[in-house]
């Protein structure tokens, strides 16, 4: 089974986009997720990128075009106003899990932040989401610097921004930015799946 390595920040309402496609995508494409957390903010400044938030137009387009999504996917969607919450706490925890638990855990996060479920410019957002999603409390004192680490791999990859995935297998790995990509995504996982037959 090819790996592909999944960068995402809680903050990134396309990673929310993109999270919950994973599951029917790794079994149509013979696929596993390594969930890579990651510090947004801090990857597009080292990067010398910027946030859509910034550029007033990009803003307007993008609630536009996450509403489409959210409408294409059928999955519910209240848009936060960027910046108004910290997702680092999110991320440690996210970093020390590992496996299927790493991937149940951001999950929950993702669905309970973007669904409208629960406020995380609150104080005590993420003890209310492990109620409302009935995770393990223990994991709430689970800490690592993982996604702060990940930013040196992550703009060694090439990256700039998020959700983006590196495709790794045969060869160099290939790269592929954003939840408008995934369908390239895709057609790489199919051609090398056929080559190695």
């Amino acid at each position: 089974m090819k790996e592909i390595d999944f960068y995402f920040d809680f903050i990134s309402p396309y990673s929310y986009l993109a999270a919950v496609q994973l599951a029917a995508f790794s079994s149509e494409n013979d696929v596993t997720f390594a969930w890579q957390p990651v510090n947004l903010p801090k990857l597009i400044h080292e990067s010398g990128n910027v946030g859509p938030a910034t550029i007033k137009n990009k803003a307007m387009y993008s609630l536009r075009d996450l509403k489409r999504w959210a409408s294409y996917l059928d999955v519910p969607f209240k848009m936060i106003r960027p910046g108004s919450f910290d997702s680092r706490p999110a991320l440690s925890i996210a970093g020390a899990l590992e496996g299927e638990h790493r991937t149940h855990f951001c999950l929950a996060v993702f669905e309970a932040l973007w669904s409208g479920d629960i406020d995380p410019r609150k104080e005590d957002w993420l003890e209310v989401l492990f109620a409302l999603k009935k995770l393990p409390k223990a994991w709430l004192e689970l800490s690592s610097d993982a996604f702060e680490v990940n930013i040196g791999r992550a703009l060694k990859a090439g990256l700039f921004g998020v959700p983006t995935f590196i495709l790794h297998g045969k060869g160099k790995p290939e790269m592929f930015f954003g939840v408008d990509h995934m369908g390239f995504l895709a057609r790489s996982c199919q051609s090398s799946n056929v080559l190695e037959k």
